[in-house]
């Protein structure tokens, strides 16, 4: 009877875990999929995470990916705003290639992408660093 009843258990905890929401299902990268708002919410910067971000702590990073291969990341700190326009290339890789109106350019690897959820990667100098993004 006691293995029977574990048994059950372990069944209703693999349905359990195996059951995810639609919206936390990984979505194919694609233009269409990546388009929208999307606002930082923690960062991992070589080593190190950083998760004071958001409008509660006074600093936001917004995203908008246009779906014309255009986009705008604005950075807000108390009363500082500044808005950097970019064009982006999409490789079927997943990578993107991004080239800020300053012509600086980077490659960033899309990690995961759902509905509600957009985490790029990207290396410099020799260091990984990552970007979580939720949707707004």
């Amino acid at each position: 009877m006691k293995k029977l009843i574990y048994a059950m258990l372990a069944l209703s905890l693999v349905a359990f875990v195996g059951c995810k929401k639609d919206k936390d299902k990984q979505k194919e990268v694609t233009v269409e999929n990546l388009v929208g708002t999307w606002e930082i919410y923690k960062t991992y910067d070589d080593g190190e995470w950083d998760t004071e971000w958001g409008v509660a702590v006074g600093y936001q990073s917004i995203l908008k990916i246009n779906a014309n291969g255009t986009g705008t990341m604005e950075t807000i700190e108390e009363e500082y705003r500044n808005t950097t326009s970019f064009t982006y290339k999409m490789a079927s890789s997943g990578t993107i290639t991004i080239t800020t109106s300053y012509g600086d350019t980077r490659q960033v690897k899309v990690k995961s992408l759902t509905d509600k959820e957009l985490v790029l990667e990207y290396s410099e100098y020799g260091a990984t660093y990552a970007e979580y993004y939720k949707r707004k």
